[in-house]
């Protein structure tokens, strides 16, 4: 057996999804998600930007239900920790979700917002947050889930 003839003759590439969640912007994301779960201030300016976005349009209409969702959420956790309340049984799901809104509000991202498709990243890393968060979500949606 020669040594070409186990060499693969492809290279696997990286993923867009890994990209993105390597990306310097989302990891900047995650640190400031870090120090905003827990102001409540931060969250609601938060939650704010992110309704001033264009939800309405494609791309961002693919995932704005679930954006109005994490919406919700932030304002709710914001009026927890107003409350004195602060559970967090699954707080690395829930700073996820504060990181990719952080991600989609901030225009100079992996695809800067202001080029022609820079919406698109956006998109695909929200869509793997509300996946990996979805019990956190699922009770701010407007529908409830179909029943099984």
């Amino acid at each position: 057996m020669t040594e070409q003839s186990w060499t693969p003759l492809f290279r696997t590439p990286t993923s867009t999804i890994t990209r993105v969640l390597r990306s310097p912007a989302f990891l900047h994301a995650r640190e400031r998600a870090a120090v905003t779960i827990d102001s409540a201030a931060e969250l609601r300016e938060l939650a704010e930007a992110t309704e001033r976005l264009n939800h309405v349009n494609a791309p961002l209409s693919a995932v704005a239900d679930r954006v109005s969702a994490a919406v919700r959420f932030l304002r709710a956790t914001a009026d927890g920790l107003d409350n004195g309340v602060r559970t967090a049984p699954n707080a690395a799901r829930e700073r996820l979700v504060v990181a990719g809104l952080h991600y989609l509000v901030t225009p100079d991202d992996l695809v800067p917002d202001f080029r022609p498709g820079g919406y698109i990243d956006d998109v695909l890393l929200l869509s793997w947050v509300f996946g990996a968060a979805v019990k956190e979500l699922e009770p701010y949606l407007d529908e409830p889930p179909p029943a099984l």
